[in-house]
């Protein structure tokens, strides 16, 4: 369970604020220019342009709640700003254009506003961020938000401990204990930090200074004799965070750097005792809601647009090969869970009987199946398959919620009774038409393993806009003939 922290929750405020006061300064901006300098605005009502401004702020709204709003704004670099700016504006413009279509807008043909508005508005967010941040790292004290810090280690933890601590804006440290120091370094400095206190007087520090939270990093043979100071922490009413070693020897056995930064860690209780929770990152409940509201966007596009070509395409394809249009067959999808999925029928109706006796010639090194010249492709199928039009009808798929339009590719049920442990990390997320696989050259990838390899770092790795890249991907690799062969 993520537990949102007060630098979190200002910082989201901070941060939407600050965005709306710039998108409203952008669309001031960007009327000058098109309608007072360039003069190429015709005139509309004032509920036109109500209308119009409505709209640009809940695409607005829609876009913020997007993004990952999480991250430290004090730890960003101005060029992550420009970077994170042209992606959020552009997903702006493309919401809005949404919107304005949807409503049949009257200014919908008011093309130069619609994109000035986003331009403008790129130029000026990093600028704004920049601003905002100066003003949280400048003002926190004199705004009385900020928490006070104390820490209780040892030399040789305080270094990182310090840094990681001084990354937050919300928080300031005004003190740290060094357990094994002697009483001549009381009064210097570790790391910009000032020393108060030793192990013998450590705890009469906290009692007498202005603390908010105390970090305790110890070593692990002396755990349990810290429990006592533990507890008076606690009993002061401090907000205690205390290391927990074991956890970190978990990890170390267990993870990479890539997975250990993408697990969960929550406390809880169980049958009388604390336990804790080790676990892969969910999507948070906005990106899991954004996902599935541009899977159902994109579903319904696409079933718009693959009903007349699968009319098109069902009578050669019926000809050729007498048999069901579709072809369903069960896979696994998210954790484990089975469902069907859709496809145009690119074989032979005797396909899977067929598929024991060629296994000997599997091109695939691993529990993946393919071939060069299938004998079991029709050559309607061939050209579905070239084109990618066989996988059309999994857009229904993701209409009902079994799959989504960017996810892992679904095994087959006898692929997955043979995955290892590590290949079932590639299921952990739901099933997609397509994936970081098919837009990596998926024809020319010989090795299973390298498929897990893609469909985990798509998973660590995921975001919005990698969906968004993604899809189009797809649709450079299909209009480029680089589909399935």
């Amino acid at each position: 369970m993520h537990v949102t922290s007060k630098r979190e929750k200002l910082q989201y405020a901070y941060v939407f604020i600050t965005d709306l006061l710039t998108l409203t300064v952008s669309i001031v901006l960007a009327w000058l220019i098109t309608d007072g300098l360039l003069n190429v605005i015709v005139p509309y009502e004032p509920r036109d342009w109500m209308q119009t401004i409505s709209l640009v702020f809940l695409s607005f709204v829609a876009t913020f709640f997007c993004f990952d709003q999480d991250e430290n704004i004090a730890t960003r670099s101005l060029g992550r700003e420009f970077r994170l700016s042209v992606k959020f504006n552009i997903l702006l413009g493309l919401i809005y254009s949404a919107f304005m279509l949807l409503t049949k807008a009257t200014m919908l043909d008011s093309r130069y506003f619609a994109v000035m508005v986003p331009t403008v508005n790129m130029l000026l967010l990093p600028l704004a961020h920049t601003a905002l941040k100066k003003l949280l790292l400048h003002f926190q004290r004199s705004w009385g938000m900020e928490s006070l810090v104390g820490i209780v280690t040892t030399d040789d933890r305080a270094e990182q401990l310090i840094a990681e601590i001084s990354r937050d804006w919300s928080r300031r440290i005004v003190g740290i204990a060094l357990l094994e120091g002697t009483p001549e370094v009381v009064g210097s400095q570790l790391y910009g930090v000032d020393v108060k206190a030793t192990f013998t007087d450590f705890m009469d520090w906290i009692r007498r200074e202005a603390l908010d939270e105390v970090y305790v990093d110890v070593p692990m043979d002396s755990s349990e004799s810290f429990i006592p100071y533990l507890e008076e922490m606690e009993s002061m009413g401090l907000t205690v965070h205390f290391h927990l070693p074991l956890l970190d020897r978990i990890e170390e056995a267990c993870c990479d750097e890539t997975s250990a930064a993408r697990m969960s860690r929550s406390l809880g209780r169980s049958a009388g005792g604390n336990i804790v929770t080790m676990g892969t990152v969910e999507l948070k409940l906005h990106d899991q809601l954004a996902k599935r509201c541009m899977d159902i966007v994109g579903a319904l596009v696409g079933c718009i647009i693959s009903i007349p070509i699968i009319a098109i395409v069902a009578i050669p394809l019926k000809l050729e090969s007498p048999g069901p249009l579709f072809f369903k067959q069960k896979r696994v999808g998210r954790n484990g869970r089975y469902f069907y999925i859709h496809k145009l029928r690119s074989m032979y109706i005797d396909a899977e009987e067929r598929k024991k006796e060629l296994m000997a010639q599997n091109e695939m090194n691993g529990l993946m199946f393919k071939m060069e010249d299938d004998p079991r492709v029709t050559k309607v199928g061939k050209f579905i398959r070239k084109t990618s039009i066989d996988e059309l009808p999994q857009f229904f798929d993701v209409l009902r919620g079994d799959m989504s339009l960017v996810g892992t590719r679904p095994p087959t049920v006898d692929e997955y009774k043979q995955y290892e442990s590590h290949h079932k990390r590639r299921l952990s997320m739901k099933p997609g038409i397509t994936g970081l696989w098919q837009v990596s050259g998926r024809s020319n990838i010989e090795d299973f393993e390298e498929v897990v390899k893609l469909d985990v770092t798509y998973i660590d790795n995921w975001s919005l806009w990698n969906d968004v890249k993604i899809l189009f991907k797809t649709v450079y690799v299909v209009f480029a003939g680089r589909g399935a062969k």
